[in-house]
């Protein structure tokens, strides 16, 4: 376990997904010091905190490296489902065109609710190449899953259908189209 100092630059709510604020970040950066800001959608986030935190407040980071994280839900969530930060740093579900994932659900939660999620390490594109790469590999493995398969995963991610929909329908709703 280890822990710094850190200013945190925007009201961050419990529950949310923490990232470290780049150079361009903080006007008048002091380069001594480290800023947090909420993860935006489809980043790696750095951290997740448990308290309120306020803009311009001093915090001390404690880093317990625990692999589940406690973090709010935006949309309904069904257990397993993988998960990414939203624009609020809140978890949604995965969509590859939208940046990396981040963890999986443990249980079902409706939106506003804190939900744990075991954190995903390796194997995350880190580069715009990368994730395309990632997005053509998942393209072509879903054409091989039957309507009633394709439909599963659909539930799974808590992304909604129409009962008669297509098959390329329903691959593009999994795509993210």
């Amino acid at each position: 376990m280890t822990s710094f100092q850190a200013q945190v630059i925007q009201n961050i709510p419990a529950n949310r997904l923490v990232a470290l604020a780049g150079i361009g970040s903080v006007e008048n950066r002091e380069y001594d010091k480290i800023y947090l800001k909420k993860s935006e959608l489809g980043w790696i986030p750095d951290f997740v905190t448990s308290v309120d935190l306020e803009e311009g407040q001093e915090v001390e980071v404690v880093i317990k490296n625990n692999p589940i994280w406690n973090v709010e839900a935006a949309q309904r969530l069904p257990a397993g489902t993988l998960v990414m930060c939203d624009e609020e740093g809140r978890v949604k579900s995965y969509n590859p065109s939208q940046g990396n994932h981040v963890g999986y659900t443990t249980h079902e939660v409706e939106a506003g609710e804190v939900v744990s999620i075991v954190r995903k390490y390796g194997n995350m594109p880190q580069n715009q190449a990368e994730i395309m790469s990632f997005v053509t590999q998942s393209k072509e493995s879903y054409s091989d899953l039957t309507v009633n398969e394709l439909k599963q995963k659909l539930d799974e991610k808590g992304v909604e259908y129409k009962k008669n929909a297509t098959k390329k329908e329903l691959i593009e709703l999994l795509e993210g189209d």
